[in-house]
């Protein structure tokens, strides 16, 4: 009985919360991950267009390696990737949405906790919190991944590390500019 209540425990606040509480969608969503350990050349291959060079400070245990905005997935390459998150990737295109990407890879970080990021869509619309670079399987550490939100075109879409304030650093995940985050977010 200690053993299914400290295994529900780590689901609901532990580092698998993230991986409980998606894995009980079973339908696709505005917010996912995928490939993990990818590199820049399937980035650009998913989204089949040309992907930004991030050169942006890091964050407490990540960084914002590249970035890419598209409006439809390469659908070949589509059907090979693993959707981390709940296996059901995003929802289809349409053509009031883009699919905005990002490779984000670990750096070492002194305290060996995982770091978190939260991207933010517009002005707050939306707000996806993760814990990206941890394999869903086993907890362990894996060097990247694939970010992936379906956003309204043309919506301003920010990363940042957990907690962000005003003022503090964020990526521009359309532009791969390294920006501060607004007081009116």
């Amino acid at each position: 009985m200690l053993a299914v209540v400290a295994t529900t425990l780590m689901g609901c606040i532990g580092p698998f919360a993230d991986t409980v509480d998606e894995a009980l969608q079973d339908t696709p969503g505005d917010y996912d991950e995928c490939c993990m350990n990818a590199e820049r050349p399937l980035l650009g291959k998913l989204a089949g267009t040309p992907i930004t060079v991030v050169t942006a400070p890091d964050f407490p245990g990540f960084r914002v390696d590249a970035v890419v905005t598209t409006h439809q997935f390469d659908a070949a390459t589509e059907k090979k990737v693993t959707w981390e998150k709940d296996g059901d990737g995003l929802i289809a295109p349409d053509d009031a949405h883009d699919y905005v990407l990002a490779l984000v890879a670990g750096v070492p970080r002194a305290d060996k906790s995982y770091p978190q990021t939260v991207i933010t869509v517009g002005k707050g619309t939306a707000i996806y919190e993760s814990t990206p670079l941890v394999d869903p399987s086993d907890g362990s550490r894996i060097s990247s991944v694939i970010l992936a939100v379906r956003v309204p075109a043309g919506q301003t879409v920010l990363l940042t590390a957990e907690d962000p304030a005003p003022g503090d650093p964020a990526v521009d995940l359309r532009t791969g500019r390294a920006v501060k985050f607004p007081a009116d977010a």
